[in-house]
């Protein structure tokens, strides 16, 4: 199997509003030689108000730093679309692997893949008949000590916690060298290899099981192949492994299983109600759920494994099978534990109707044969030609509703795109109603109890504030008739723009962030006819 390596810098941590601003990617065979690389920036979309605090982690204003490098937003999704494309064709069977990117990178790839109308299922879709895959390495970096004590050497936290941050992990297991700069797409990328290079070399069971488990057909073939098995979860960074037998699907997905520390023979005989009672009211639980679709720990009962995971060590093994076979054997039992699993289903309502275009990736279903065809079209069309297609997208007729909203999201990106890349090709009114949605969103008014789901101007210059503030109060910066000091200084004495009065600043930190208030400044005053 052949590795997709990938890693994103962002404006924040919202998939939804915030957007990718660089990308970094290595493309390896299964012993992580380099077979290709990928790497881009772009600047940021119109509206779009970075979290300074983001932008504080790599140092970079979009658009600002080497910007012949930058290319608009579209352009910079329409690359990465081809060329990830071009590796999963060419060198299939494939799995995308990031540090953190199932939770993280992935969710910002698929958002941006939507919004710029690309199939926002990527990493997952099926392939000439291959499926596709995915992997996440923090996970295996958090549970490879569990199976394999001092593969990985780690850090540690004020509260005792071990750290598994990529800017610590990698330097405490000597990974890269002294000049390596963290938070460049690329770089991380490049120290996630080295820590999937320690953990496949030092802990290769673990290794073989992950490649099990990056899709989810394969995790439940790897579940019900297997008499019982160990399952691990995370909760707040922790991990938490239970030896488990498997009971059934699940109603809304994911694997059902039934935690070996309990005897289920102390279940058999029991009327529903008095079972019901006992399993819902167990702490910790019974019956537990593993996720399927997010590239699960599973590792095989290897008596080794088994017997160092705390509440299980003093079991032993044939107890564990024998707990394991009255599960599958005892119909009765098996058929009460289905019954309370399908029971336990809560439905969820969810109103739509007031929802933004981009909020919407997962609520009116895929698009249908004819979309996709049309989106193809758009990307390979010119700029009058794309907005044709936008009109096309909005005079399309159907009578199923969700098919509806889809024609109609599908229209307002295709315009927006338009819009970022090719503005004077609008009429004055479409342009003036992008314009005015984008300075709504830009200048909204937070309140006490409603605040907007992206960020806006204001509240970007209030941590700009609060940023400066910690910055004076950690004492790394001195103002006025004092001489200058500052421990992280990279930059010559120079104006400080960041307070109104006359001030000189020789701090790297403070510098930047003059530099990101005058990004914020710059956003504002192109939508500022529109302030209300």
């Amino acid at each position: 199997m052949n590795f997709i390596f990938y890693d994103f810098e962002t404006t924040g941590r919202n998939s939804t509003w915030d957007q990718i601003i660089q990308v970094g990617a290595i493309l390896t065979n299964e012993n992580f030689e380099e077979i290709d690389t990928f790497e881009k920036e772009c600047i940021l979309k119109p509206g779009t108000v970075p979290e300074p605090g983001a932008l504080m982690v790599t140092y970079k204003i979009p658009g600002k730093w080497a910007p012949e490098k930058h290319l608009s937003h579209y352009s910079f999704v329409k690359l990465m679309w081809e060329k990830f494309s071009d590796w999963k064709n060419n060198y299939d069977p494939i799995a995308f692997i990031g540090y953190n990117s199932i939770n993280f990178d992935e969710e910002f790839l698929r958002r941006a893949l939507y919004k710029n109308l690309f199939d926002p299922l990527l990493t997952t879709k099926y392939n000439f008949g291959v499926p596709g895959k995915r992997g996440d390495i923090i996970n295996l970096a958090r549970a490879v000590n569990i199976f394999y004590p001092g593969t990985l050497k780690t850090t540690f936290n004020e509260k005792g916690k071990e750290v598994y941050k990529l800017d610590e992990l990698a330097p405490a297991n000597a990974v890269m060298g002294e000049d390596f700069m963290f938070h460049d797409a690329l770089e991380d990328v490049k120290a996630t290899i080295e820590i999937a290079r320690i953990i496949k070399n030092g802990a290769p069971i673990l290794w073989d099981s992950a490649l099990k488990t990056m899709h989810k057909k394969d995790v439940l073939k790897f579940i019900n192949d297997e008499e019982f098995l160990l399952s691990s979860e995370f909760y707040f960074g922790t991990l938490r492994t239970y030896v488990v037998a498997s009971i059934c699907e699940g109603p809304k997905g994911g694997m059902k299983v039934f935690d070996l520390r309990n005897d289920p023979s102390q279940f058999i005989g029991l009327e529903y109600q008095e079972l019901k009672k006992i399993i819902s009211e167990a702490k910790p639980k019974i019956i537990r759920s593993i996720v399927i679709n997010k590239s699960p720990i599973l590792m095989p009962p290897e008596p080794e494994f088994v017997c160092s995971i705390v509440g299980y060590e003093n079991i032993g093994i044939e107890e564990l099978s024998r707990r394991a076979k009255i599960l599958k054997e005892n119909i009765q039992l098996s058929s009460q534990l289905k019954r309370l699993i399908s029971e336990d289903v809560k439905d969820e309502v969810q109103d739509q109707s007031d929802k933004e275009p981009e909020e919407c990736i997962w609520n009116f279903g895929f698009a249908g044969a004819q979309e996709k065809a049309l989106m193809t079209k758009f990307h390979s069309s010119d700029w009058k030609g794309k907005l044709e297609i936008a009109d096309h997208f909005q005079n399309l007729q159907t009578n199923d509703y969700n098919t509806l909203q889809r024609y109609k999201i599908y229209s307002e990106f295709a315009r927006l795109i338009v819009y970022e890349e090719k503005p004077e090709i609008l009429s004055e009114e479409l342009k003036a109603k992008i314009r005015k949605k984008l300075a709504d969103r830009i200048f909204y008014p937070d309140t006490d109890t409603v605040r907007s789901p992206w960020n806006n101007s204001n509240r970007a210059h209030m941590q700009i504030e609060k940023m400066g503030n910690e910055i004076e109060e950690e004492g790394k910066i001195y103002w006025k008739n004092e001489v200058p000091m500052c421990g992280l200084s990279k930059l010559p004495t120079k104006e400080c723009n960041l307070h109104k009065e006359s001030t000189k600043c020789d701090c790297f930190e403070y510098d930047f962030l003059c530099k990101t208030k005058d990004l914020i400044d710059e956003i504002e005053n192109e939508y500022k006819d529109l302030k209300f």
